[in-house]
């Protein structure tokens, strides 16, 4: 293997609602989602799909339906655990 594999991120476990799911960081496949999600018209569908990709990633047996039937209420829990994973948080200058 090459030196580039220094550059592959690390999984991090997270409890979302009362679930632990190890949540593994998003690749160079995925840039167009996150691009995406730059764009006000682009930003809504762009989270949704990186989302789903993170949760099939993260729990590899679940169904399309259960993924959709997931809660509204655990959103930012997710959102911020998938920005958390690939580095992506916003932080604070002093």
């Amino acid at each position: 293997m090459s030196e580039l594999t220094k550059l592959i991120g690390q999984s991090k476990k997270f409890t979302i609602g009362t679930i632990e799911l190890e949540i593994k960081p998003r690749t160079l496949k995925d840039i167009e989602l996150i691009v995406d999600m730059a764009n006000d018209e682009k930003r809504g569908e762009a989270m949704k799909q990186l989302i789903r990709d993170t949760l099939k990633d993260a729990v590899p047996d679940a169904t399309d339906e259960e993924i959709d039937s997931i809660g509204i209420m655990h959103f930012q829990a997710l959102s911020e655990a998938i920005m958390d994973v690939n580095g992506l948080n916003e932080t604070k200058s002093d």
